[in-house]
Parts: structure tokens; sequence; C-alpha cells
């Protein structure tokens, strides 16, 4: 267990700028609260390709986790993991522990406040409360979950919600992490939704955020998905793998002309997801390198 002053460590690792969006998503499988990228050796930034994130040519990418002494053995076995399946080996990673003061600080870091046009705004209270804004504001505190709004995956789901807002619809939020998505959609006008994810630690910051929020008693949180239960819109924000491997007994919860809104995808997986989920018309979000799908079961993509 974390002692009372030390409750975080920061992982990183130093990878080829060709690298990092595997990594990213590595980090966050394995439940990081937030992933940064920083120069590894004081170099001019690459020139990107059109539309692509500039980066340096060596990235130390970090990765925020809660203190888990079984960390050191995960990171570990997906490092193996990773040697089997890419065929080359990910260099040490290194653990730098952090007290809570610096955590906090670290957090607000990568917590600056998001805006989507006049209807949502993301964001820390210490950064929000002071600045007046005419639609909806998430606020969130530190979690034990990844989610800050930050990330390429979670802002397009962001932006697709605030473009087109849930009002009075029922939501399933699948891998609800820090329940940013759910909190947004609620504060849309979303009528409810049901988060469900596998961590405790995701759920328990969930509920904290609802509770912040004070949408809690319209957010049902589960760790697995119920066995009955259907909704007009579907968000799932995991990964590929798991968006292919899952998508008839997800498919099958979203009602007829429901909305479904997948993300965690890179831009080359798209074709994969797409055939996989064959009663939903889609239309492709890019943003940095990942793709967010949205569409309609059984209609036309919204």
């Amino acid at each position: 267990m974390p002692s009372a002053d030390v409750g975080w460590v920061k992982a990183r690792l130093e990878v080829p700028a060709q690298g990092v969006l595997a990594v990213e998503a590595l980090l966050e499988t394995l439940d990081a609260v937030a992933v940064s990228l920083e120069d590894a050796r004081d170099q001019p930034l690459l020139e990107p390709d059109p539309g692509a994130m500039p980066l340096w040519a060596h990235v130390v990418v970090s990765g925020l986790f809660s203190a888990d002494p079984e960390l050191p053995a995960r990171l570990d076995a997906a490092r193996r993991a990773w040697l089997t399946e890419a065929g080359y080996a990910l260099p040490e990673v290194l653990l730098e522990p952090l007290a809570d003061a610096d955590w906090t600080a670290a957090w607000l870091q990568h917590a600056q406040p998001l805006e989507f046009g006049e209807r949502l705004r993301i964001g820390p209270e210490e950064l929000t409360a002071a600045a007046p804004f005419p639609g909806a504001t998430v606020i969130l505190a530190p979690g034990l979950a990844f989610g800050t709004g930050s990330h390429p995956t979670t802002r397009s789901c962001l932006a697709r919600l605030a473009a087109e807002p849930p009002v009075g619809v029922d939501v399933i939020d699948f891998g609800c992490g820090s329940g940013i998505l759910a909190l947004a959609a609620l504060l849309l006008g979303a009528r409810a939704v049901v988060g469900v994810d596998h961590d405790p630690q995701a759920l328990a910051a969930s509920a904290g955020n609802a509770r912040r929020n004070r949408v809690a008693e319209r957010l049902e949180l589960h760790l697995k998905l119920p066995a009955a239960g259907s909704c007009d819109l579907l968000l799932a924000n995991v990964l590929a793998g798991p968006l292919i491997e899952l998508a008839t007994p997800l498919a099958a919860r979203v009602r007829p002309g429901g909305r479904v809104m997948l993300s965690g995808i890179l831009a080359d997986q798209v074709d994969a997801v797409r055939q996989a989920w064959p009663e939903v018309t889609f239309e492709v979000f890019l943003d940095e390198g990942w793709a967010c799908l949205d569409g309609r079961k059984g209609g036309m993509a919204s």
C-alpha cells in the first residue's frame, strides 16, 4: 500500500518519435492517469506531416499512476508482451515516486481547462471557478483513473458530444475511467448514464466526480456490463481490440436508430473496427493520429 506521503508514481521511458502513439496507448491500458511527452535530448522539433503532431526525434513518454505494489510487475509483463507482439524490446521503464503535493501539481499541468465551443468546458475547479462560461462545465479533481480530456481519444469524444448534445437520452459509457464522458453527457442533457469499468479505482473516481458535479443520482456504475438494459447512445473510449471483440454484445445494447461513439482507435485501425460494427454507419473524426467513430445504428452517420 502507498504511504500517506507518496501515493503516486511517474513511469518514464524514452522512445523514438514513431513509437510514441503506441507507447501512449500502452500506458493508458495500464491505467495511467495522464500521459505527457517531453524532449529527450534537447533537439529541434521534427517537421511533421500535414495535420500530424510535431514531435522530437527522441521523446520521453511519462505516465502518471497511483502507487501500486504490483505496478513494476505489470510494467514488466507489458514489456514482455510488447517484445512478443511487436518483435522489438521497449527500453527500461524508470519509476519515480511522487508525493501528494507533487502529484496535484503534476495533475493540474495535465488538466488545463478545455473548451468545446460555448457548450462544454472541462477542467479542475481551481482553474474554472473564477472564469464564467455560458455552457456546461465538467469539474474534475485529481483521481485514480485516466481521463482529463486532454488526450486526443477523449478530446474527440467530448467535441462530438458538444456538437450533438445527447439531450433526454439514456447512455452507456463502456470503459468510463474518470467518468469524464459520462459527466459531459449528463451535463449536456442526458437523462441517465450507466458507466462500466473493470477497475474499481476508476469507478471510485467516476463516483467522486459525479458527486462533485451534482449528477450522482443519474449515474449508475458497474464493474461489468449489466445483464439487461439498452441505450440511445453508447460511448466506448477504450482500444480497437476490445471494440472489435465486444462489438456484438455492445451493439445489441443500442436501440434501433441509436448513436454509437467509439474512440481509442489508431487511424490505421478504423477499417477493422468498422467491419466489426456492420449495423452502424460511422463518420470518422481524426485527431493526432487517433480516430473517433460517431454513427447511428441502422441509419445515417451523425
